[in-house]
């Protein structure tokens, strides 16, 4: 089986909600259009990332009367992207929200936030508790890391070790030069990151990066899809907004794990003892 999805590599307005979401409503509209079946946005694709004390006024639950477009455009497509989630309890979450036939639901909340160097995330969110993928009934299973979660092995592995067979890395990565290399310094970092895990746990990676500038930082693109190979198969430019189309197979998943089964011979009971003596002595 065959889906169409669509990265949508874009620019937003920061802490313009209403903005943010009319260009969220046009794209999808056009993508409907185009026979695009699903469609990924980055991380805080509604808000902007340095929204700083106005996280508190922008949040919203996934209930909230002001996705009512996002949730009428889901009969039509899927839909990822990024949003300031208010759970029950009041709390502030760096969410990934998913709409699909009409209904809406938060399907991550960032667990690892950054808050070192130019990052102070911990100062205006909470921290997610939770590593469980969501279901689509276009694409199956799909497991969600926002921007620094990559960093950490365990968010792509817990996803794969209950069956997503599609990550999705929705990202913010502010642009910093390696002048002695004269390149992005950390886009060589982030292209490792997909291809490995991709490799190693025999699923497809979906990178969806923002671009644009924003309160003096810039944000340089270079979304991507990886093959469950590890090899590139679609690819955006940098520091441009764009749209681009890949066809996502999950029988590419099925041959690469069929050809090698490394993942599959990941020993789960093994890796939950050795924690737990891990625990158990700290």
């Amino acid at each position: 089986m065959s889906v169409k999805l669509r990265l949508a590599q874009h620019d937003c307005t920061l802490a313009n909600f209403a903005e943010n979401l009319n260009k969220h409503i046009a794209l999808c509209e056009q993508a409907i259009r185009d026979g695009v079946e699903f469609i990924a946005f980055p991380e805080l694709s509604l808000t902007g990332y340095l929204v700083q004390d106005a996280a508190q006024d922008l949040a919203m639950p996934i209930s909230d009367a002001r996705l009512q477009p996002l949730r009428e455009l889901s009969k039509h497509i899927s839909i990822l992207c990024g949003g300031i989630e208010l759970s029950d309890d009041f709390a502030v979450y760096n969410s990934a929200f998913f709409f699909e036939d009409g209904i809406g639901k938060t399907v991550h909340r960032k667990i690892y936030l950054p808050t070192y160097g130019m990052f102070e995330e911990l100062r205006y969110f909470h921290a997610g508790q939770r590593i469980e993928p969501f279901e689509s009934r276009r694409l199956g299973k799909v497991g969600i890391a926002i921007c620094e979660d990559n960093w950490h092995v365990s968010v792509p592995l817990l996803h794969a070790l209950q069956g997503a067979k599609v990550i999705v890395s929705m990202v913010n990565s502010p642009l910093r030069i390696d002048f002695a290399k004269g390149e992005i310094a950390v886009a060589g970092i982030w292209q490792r990151l997909t291809r490995t895990y991709a490799e190693l746990f025999s699923v497809y990676v979906v990178f969806v990066s923002r671009v644009g500038n924003e309160d003096g930082l810039s944000y340089w693109g270079g979304s991507e899809v990886i093959s469950p190979e590890g090899i590139q198969v679609a690819a955006l430019p940098r520091f441009a907004e764009a749209t681009l189309d890949c066809e996502i197979n999950l029988n590419a998943v099925k041959r690469a794990r069929l050809r090698s089964s490394h993942f599959l011979d990941e020993d789960v009971r093994l890796i939950a003892a050795e924690l737990q003596r891990i625990l158990n002595k700290a």
